[in-house]
């Protein structure tokens, strides 16, 4: 069983009417003009007159004949079989001939047709007296007869015609009646209907203004309640420790508390009234030293750190709400954030420490046993075969075994030392020292323990420069020269110098150490300042692979930076760079050059 929702259940009987009405009066209509069809109809197709205007005719042309026998010369008797002719031609075209053949006197029509074709050709010959009149009349009198079968056919049949046609109008009648009636009984229902909807329309209407008047009551109290709920909120998150920032559903900005400002710098031209939020979080990210992430405006919740300027961290969510909006967060993370990268550099520390004394353990364990063995070896042959060797053997055997012994305090050196930047018990106490004397005093001294005549240390001054004052540790800038010096002597050619230049600019100071020898292929360039890294040309030379590593660490500290500069198959070259110190008469030099531009 079909159920209908109640709403329908109360259109369905005006709707039934309406329906009802318009069925009745389209079939009203329909009927009466049905009617006016078929009487116009009737009236063209009426073949009474046609007949009987044919019969009149043919009698006229009986009558013209017997006059003009009695000899009277105004008979005219062909105009009269001409009017009948073209009666007949009438009758035997278009809907006249459909309706004969209808009658069944098709085929006398045609006979009669030619009964008058045969009078036409007799009429001359009796015009000239030349055939009887007798003759003439039994000729005429078959087409009378004719002619009167055909009129009495039509009679009766134009009789029958217009009673069935009547009795289809009392019909039609009776049923426009009977539909007038009916439309008369749906108009009736309609307005019944129509005075219970307004009865309905005026009881509905005074229960809405009822329940508008609660709704407005409701509506004012609720609206009272929303006021002080946000009265609350605003007072809330004015007060909360953490800044806030609500965007609407098209991410325009509505509204941000004190805190905001107070938390972020430049909060008037980043937190604009009706600023997008994608313009937000865009200049927001620009100010920021650095961020942990970015935020992807599409998801339901994001949130990053970001890095002022100064060391201090923001914590920024973005959430998104049930209406489409956005709310953002910013909380201060400073001591979170800056007890969590301590204890992340820490535990990198200590990695690296654990990393590394893995790795040191292995190599001291090598190089010391390597070494170990080269001086019990040594003092070995030395016990047994003492008085078989000449002086020059046991100076060359001595001069072997102090050697072993000064690579590994170099190699305990190093390694203390590598230990202490690890520990971050080196720092660096930097003050102005001339560069030129600390590299001339670390040549002197490589040139003393060195035979001056293997070792040629060219020291290269730019005309005019006098001193070159930089800011740096004394202990740790002689460290560091003397390991690149160290390296030049280890890999350069036999006989060839090492050329130590020294140069300045607006950027700092720079001493450069380059010497002849093998290059350093260029997949090693990028791995020769890691640890324990060695390359290949360092093969059958002693070292543990911590020299540049341990040297650019100490140039890091004093702000300074080094880096291999070159290393082709002519020249290998190291560039020391550091801050430059600016003297007193290059402060005179570069006031004279700006009085001077102006």
């Amino acid at each position: 069983m079909i159920r209908f929702p109640a709403r329908a259940r109360i259109y369905w009987l005006p709707l039934v009417a309406i329906g009802l009405f318009i069925i009745l009066l389209f079939f009203s209509l329909l009927r009466l003009s049905g009617v006016e069809k078929d009487m116009r109809s009737n009236v063209d197709e009426n073949m009474l007159w046609v007949i009987t205007q044919s019969q009149l005719a043919s009698y006229r042309l009986q009558e013209a004949v017997h006059r003009h026998a009695m000899g009277h010369t105004d008979a005219q008797p062909e105009q009269r079989l001409d009017v009948l002719y073209s009666r007949l031609i009438l009758m035997g075209q278009g809907p006249q001939r459909r309706y004969i053949q209808a009658l069944g006197f098709e085929p006398l029509l045609d006979d009669t047709l030619e009964q008058l074709a045969h009078i036409d050709s007799l009429l001359p010959l009796f015009l000239l007296d030349e055939l009887p009149s007798d003759d003439m009349y039994r000729n005429i009198q078959p087409l009378l007869t004719t002619l009167n079968r055909m009129a009495n056919a039509v009679m009766m049949e134009e009789w029958e015609a217009t009673g069935e046609r009547l009795d289809d109008y009392r019909d039609s009648l009776m049923q426009v009646i009977y539909s007038a009636v009916g439309i008369l009984v749906t108009g009736l229902l309609l307005g019944l209907l129509l005075l219970w909807a307004l009865s309905k329309r005026r009881q509905a209407q005074e229960a809405l203004t009822q329940h508008l008047d609660h709704l407005e009551d409701v509506v004012s109290a609720r609206t009272q309640d929303l006021e002080d709920q946000r009265r609350r909120l605003a007072d809330s998150i004015n007060t909360a420790p953490d800044g806030f920032a609500a965007f609407d559903a098209t991410g325009q900005l509505q509204l941000i508390n004190a805190r905001l400002a107070q938390l972020l710098p430049e909060t008037e031209c980043i937190f604009s009234p009706g600023t997008p939020l994608h313009d937000v979080v865009t200049k927001l990210c620009q100010t920021c030293v650095s961020t942990s992430a970015v935020l992807p405006l599409h998801q339901a919740s994001a949130q990053c750190d970001i890095e002022l300027a100064g060391g201090e961290w923001r914590q920024l969510t973005l959430r998104r709400t049930q209406s489409g909006g956005h709310v953002m967060r910013l909380a201060d993370i400073t001591s979170y954030k800056t007890t969590a990268i301590a204890l992340e550099n820490a535990l990198e520390r200590e990695r690296g420490i654990s990393d590394f004394y893995r790795s040191f353990a292995a190599m001291v364990s090598h190089q010391f046993r390597t070494s170990l063995a080269v001086i019990d070896s040594g003092l070995q042959r030395l016990m047994r075969r003492h008085s078989g060797y000449s002086t020059e053997e046991r100076a060359a055997r001595y001069q072997r075994l102090r050697d072993t012994v000064a690579h590994m305090t170099e190699l305990v050196d190093a390694s203390l030392l590598t230990a202490q930047l690890d520990a971050g018990q080196v720092s660096s106490h930097q003050q102005p020292h001339d560069l030129i004397k600390l590299v001339r005093k670390a040549c002197h001294l490589h040139q003393e323990a060195l035979s001056t005549t293997r070792l040629l240390i060219n020291v290269e001054i730019p005309p005019g420069l006098k001193t070159l004052q930089v800011s740096c540790d004394k202990a740790l800038t002689e460290h560091i020269i003397d390991n690149l010096l160290t390296n030049a002597c280890k890999y350069s050619r036999q006989g060839s110098p090492i050329n130590v230049e020294l140069s300045r600019d607006a950027n700092g100071a720079y001493c450069r150490v380059s010497n002849q020898g093998d290059a350093i292929p260029d997949a090693e360039q990028s791995h020769i300042f890691e640890r324990f890294y060695r390359g290949a040309n360092s093969t059958g030379q002693q070292g543990l692979g911590l020299g540049l590593n341990i040297a650019r660490t100490l140039a890091h500290i004093q702000q300074g930076e080094l880096t291999l500069l070159r290393s082709t198959s002519e020249t290998t070259t190291f560039q020391l760079t550091l801050p430059q110190v600016q003297t007193q008469a290059d402060q005179c030099g570069t006031q004279v050059d700006k009085e001077l531009a102006r």
